[in-house]
């Protein structure tokens, strides 16, 4: 008998070491690369999310990322194939943590939002995503920007228009309007000899053009982003969403795996009758 619990045993055994050789040694291409930025509201937010898009899971992964307004936050990674979800920590003073008995209540989360996605088999694509808040203040609605290199190149900067008007634009010597929905690409090359640039934005009133609002960006083939125009209570609104050439590998997320479950000896005993030991 104890011939047949061997038998039945080392099955277990291998698959067990199988799947622990399987999620130390793969390298995965992710499914998308995110940053984020906060959008119609200020303030930082420390989120938590895992990168296998199995945060709730025995074996996930967690990692945080910092949201902030007006700022695109560091690249991170996802090798999902759901929609992401993000919680939140509840930020405590020093003094808090201090007298806190219970240690374990300084890292509970709370959800955020819950991303829509939808992955390119064979492809990792790249977003923005915009955390937009709710009448709830807690729970956060979100959008994807699509943001590839394809579209937008390094030395690129997109303009957007959200303005229900036209906006007149002076950036360098150029001069164009934009209209509600639309977009223009300036790239660097429009910007010879210069390092950095200032757009002043204008609307017609009365047919005088009153300016509005400005925005000045670096001109280097190292930078590249979009520049969304927003208007609230009359005042137009410029949201700067750039980002810095820098290697994947230094994204957050970035190759994590899944936790390794450990298979005690007792777990695989129970798996096989007992009258074979």
């Amino acid at each position: 008998m104890k011939k047949i619990g061997l038998l039945i045993l080392l099955p277990l055994v291998c698959l067990v070491d199988l799947v622990a050789q399987t999620t130390t040694s793969e390298v995965t291409q992710p499914t998308a690369v995110f940053s984020a930025v906060f959008w119609g509201t200020s303030g930082t937010r420390s989120l938590v999310y895992a990168p296998w898009g199995n945060f709730d899971e025995e074996n996930a992964t967690k990692s945080m990322v910092r949201v902030v307004n007006g700022a695109l936050s560091k690249k991170f990674v996802y090798y999902g194939q759901n929609n992401p979800k993000f919680y939140q920590k509840r930020n405590f003073t020093e003094l808090e943590l201090e007298s806190m008995e219970d240690k374990t209540v300084a890292e509970e989360v709370s959800f955020f939002s819950e991303v829509p996605f939808s992955p390119t088999a064979g492809e990792t694509k790249e977003f923005i995503i915009l955390f937009s808040p709710t009448q709830n203040k807690t729970i956060y609605k979100s959008f994807l920007v699509p943001f590839d290199d394809s579209e937008i190149p390094w030395g690129s900067y997109k303009l957007f228009s959200r303005v229900s008007e036209p906006l007149y634009i002076a950036a360098g010597k150029m001069k164009f309007s934009l209209d509600p929905g639309k977009s223009k690409i300036l790239h660097s090359k429009d910007f010879e000899g210069l390092s950095r640039a200032k757009m002043l934005i204008y609307k017609k009133i009365n047919g005088i053009y009153a300016e509005e609002a400005a925005q000045s960006f670096n001109v280097t083939e190292r930078q590249r982003g979009m520049f969304f125009f927003s208007e609230t209570r009359n005042i137009i609104d410029v949201v700067p969403m750039v980002e810095s050439n820098r290697p994947i590998n230094h994204a957050i997320g970035f190759n994590t795996k899944p936790k390794e479950i450990e298979v005690k000896e007792e777990e695989i005993k129970n798996a096989v009758p007992q009258e074979n030991f």
